[in-house]
Parts: C-alpha cells; structure tokens; sequence
C-alpha cells in the first residue's frame, strides 16, 4: 500500500498472488500491508522476516483468537469483518492508526499492541451492551495512557453534558452537566484533529476557565459524531501534567475507540429508526382496518337498501361511503410515507364536520344533539376521523338508542361529545386511550386513535363523567 495521495485518498496496490505481493515488497516502497483472511497470518509472518517494522493490518472471519494470533505475530492493527456492517471505513481506520503508531520505540509498539489487542476483544464482545462496552474501553483508555479520568460527553448546543465516566474527579462523572464554553470539550470541537494538552499551565491555559475549573494539567479529547452530526467528544484527563507529550500512537488509540463508539451509536441508532418505522406501520394497519369498519358498514347497510328500493338517495350514500373510504386511505398512507405526525391546521365548521361524521358513522338508532357551533383549527379529515371514533365509542358502549351531545367547553377552550350510557369508572379513564383497551367488544382502538389525533394537533383530550351519568369526552386547545 502506498502512501497518502495528494487528494488524501489512499493510493492501493491490489495483489492476488502471495507471490507477486512479496516480490513487489522487495522492490518497491509502502506504508502499509493488508492481509485477508485467506492467508493472513502465514503472510504475516513472511512479511516480519523481510521487514519487521512494516506497518500490517489483518482483516479475519474467523474467532477473536485470530486476533490474539495476528498481534503476538506482530500485527499492528487488526479487523474482524463480523463486527461492522461497513467493514471498508474501518479498515480505512485501521489502516491510518497502523501507519500512524509506526514512529513509536519497541517498547511502546509492544503496549499499544497489548491494549489494541484488549480493545477488538471487548468491542467485539457480542455479549456485552453498548453500555458495558463504553465503560471497559474507558478504563482501558485510561490505563492506557496513564491518566486518572476517562469519560464520553453529549453536546447540545452549549450545554455539557457526562455520558459516561471512569476515575476520581469529583466534577467529572456520569450525569454532570455544565457549559460549554467552561470545558476544555470546546476547543476539542475546534480542534481537526484530537486536542492534547501536555502541561495546561505552561500552554496558556491558567487564565482559561475550563482549567481554573476542572485543574487539568493534562488532556487528550476528540470529537465524535453520529451520522455526520456532532454527538459529543471523548476525553481522558490527569490532574497532573505529563511528563511528555501524547504520542501519534497514544493520540491514534483515541481516534480508534472514538471510531468504535461512533459505529455504535450510529448502529443504535439505526436500530431505533428501524423499530418506530415498524410501530409506525403497525399502527397505520390498525388504524386502517379499524376506521374502514364504518365506511363499509355503512356501504353495505344503503347497498341492501338500494338493491331492495332502488331509491336513488340509498345509492348516493353508497357512493358517499366509498368516497370517505377513499379519503382516510388517501390519508393515511400520506401519513405512513411521510412519517410525520403533525397535522396541518385551517379554519373548520364544527358543525358540518360532525353531520359528516355522524354520517359516515353506524350509530343505529342513536340520536345527536349539538348545543353550539365554533369554529376549530384542525386538519378537517383528522378532525372527523376523531369524532367518527368518539361516535362509535358511545353507540358501542350507550347502546344503539343512545343520545350523543357535542357542544363548546364552558371555558370556550374547546368542545365535548358526551353521552347517556353506563360511563367509565374514575380508575379506568386514563387506561381507555391504552392501545387494546376495551370494556367492550371492540378492538380497544378508537379511543387510541382519538388520542393521537389530538396529539398531532396539540390539543389535550380528557374523559370525565355526562350530566346523565355517562362518558364526556373533553378536547381542549382545539377553539382559537
């Protein structure tokens, strides 16, 4: 491999043959081998005899013993493919820190090698969480480089914060937050490459408030960033300052866990995306196969009506109904794909909105009642999809000749829809907007769905009891 281009790309030679690779390493000068799995540790050793200070990375597919094999034959870096879905960008890593830590003595070569070796086996650790993970190469980072403190910060603008910490230091430890500006993390941030502070005092940090804080004398931190996004930094610090400065290798080690716990976070990450992804299409499932009970039923009610009569207004319902079918699919697909919850608010006729509702609504012999007519900011086909959901919770629970009223809250904030039935016990009413829930036998979804609605619009929805003893459902924030 040789070095750096001027792009500051890697320049590559690319061998099949082992015997072609050896001889182009007698004639010509690189930076750095590459060896896969195939032939790894033979060619390794091959390469020692020939040129023992050669910077060697080794990439496996087999167990974590190869990665003890290949160091105690001299590797210097060392990748398991299994650990990364992206096995280039850390072989690109790999590759950087191996020519990096070639200008170390023997001596130092054989320390880094030993705690290279202890990081790839706790980071490839299956058993071990990301929690777990973090702490162990904290404390191997720490001994490392033979420092008291080692932790890894969250940044959010200029609040602080610790994630996690290993060591003494009373303001150093998990869960300690503080500015921004009066770390030494902020500088790190400025800082291309990893910020070290061998002697604070001597540098010029005695007047600076990071130091007249924390009383640093020593410090190495870079920056790690979660899917191109700034996340935090990882540091280790001393009380003390050092003796000599952080060496390219010492300086290397940091990068390398920094890289490590960025796949992580960025793994987790991604997992999390994937999970409400998921959740997302459970619920629009749910949501669509349980509103699409209305519109159907109440299709199939006027299409008997019609076959029998052939009364034209029995077929305009019909048509009415596949209609609104049309709209909460259109809607709710809309939403599937976008992936956002908020609803888009505009002027709507509360009273035309629950003719529309009660419509498209099986309420049986049910009868409506309305007591005001305000205007409400909402999405209109979110705003009926809400009271659609309250009407079929009071038929279903009020019985089919209940009364259902839908007036203006006292306070002006918003509106009702109560009803005449049996009502809700006070222990259960928080427990009715649980997904399942169901005093019924019902699918436990319509209050869900009424829920989320109002969280889309910011509106806050509460149950308490009908002047007649029965469920009132109040919707709060929805009258301008």
């Amino acid at each position: 491999m040789d070095p750096l281009d001027d792009s500051g790309e890697f320049a590559v030679t690319t061998v099949e043959r082992r015997e072609r690779g050896l001889s182009l390493l007698d004639d010509e000068s690189f930076d750095c081998v590459v060896g896969d799995a195939d032939d790894g540790l033979d060619l390794l050793s091959t390469v020692r005899e020939r040129r023992p200070d050669l910077p060697y990375v080794l990439v496996a597919r087999e167990d974590d013993a190869d990665a003890e094999a290949a160091l105690a034959r001299g590797a210097t870096e060392y990748l398991d493919c299994r650990s990364d879905d992206e096995p280039l960008g850390l072989l690109a890593v790999r590759v950087e820190n191996a020519v990096a830590s070639d200008d170390g003595d023997p001596a130092e070569r054989r320390g880094n090698d030993s705690y290279l070796q202890k990081l790839y086996r706790t980071a490839s650790d299956a058993e071990l969480t990301l929690e777990e993970k973090r702490r162990r190469l904290l404390t191997l980072g720490r001994e490392r480089l033979g420092v008291d403190v080692g932790f890894v910060s969250r940044i959010d603008g200029d609040r602080f914060e610790i994630v996690d910490a290993v060591g003494s230091h009373e303001l150093l430890q998990s869960g300690r937050t503080a500015p921004l500006s009066e770390t030494y993390c902020r500088k790190t941030l400025d800082s291309e490459e990893s910020l070290t502070v061998r002697d604070a005092a001597s540098e010029g940090w005695s007047d600076d408030p990071a130091y007249e804080t924390y009383g640093l004398g020593c410090y190495i931190g870079t920056e790690v960033r979660v899917d191109g996004e700034l996340y935090g930094t990882l540091c280790f610090a001393d009380g003390p300052p050092r003796q000599r400065s952080f060496t390219d290798s010492e300086s290397a080690y940091v990068e390398l866990v920094s890289q490590w716990l960025q796949y992580e976070l960025e793994r987790r990450a991604d997992a999390e995306v994937l999970r409400r992804q998921n959740d997302r299409l459970e619920d629009f499932a749910s949501v669509l196969s349980h509103d699409l009970r209305n519109p159907l039923s109440i299709a199939e009610m006027y299409l008997n009506a019609a076959e029998r009569s052939g009364d034209a207004q029995d077929f305009e319902q019909v048509r009415d109904a596949h209609e609104r079918i049309e709209e909460l699919i259109e809607k709710l697909l809309t939403l599937a794909q976008e992936g956002e919850a908020r609803a888009r608010k505009t002027p709507q006729d509360l009273s035309e909105t629950i003719a529309d509702a009660w419509r498209t609504t099986e309420t049986a012999d049910a009868t409506l009642r309305t007591a005001d007519d305000p205007t409400v900011e909402a999405d209109g086909e979110r705003l009926q999809q809400l009271l659609e959901n309250l009407f079929r919770n009071a038929v279903e629970h009020a019985g089919r000749a209940a009364t259902v009223e839908v007036g203006t809250l006292d306070d002006g904030s918003g509106f009702y829809v109560a009803d005449d039935g049996p009502g809700i016990p006070e222990g259960e009413r928080e427990a009715v907007y649980d997904h399942g829930y169901s005093t019924g036998g019902g699918t436990g979804l319509g209050l869900t769905i009424v829920r989320h609605i109002a969280d889309a619009h910011d509106w806050t929805v509460s149950v308490t009891e009908s002047e007649s003893g029965g469920a009132r459902f109040e919707i709060r924030g929805a009258v301008a």
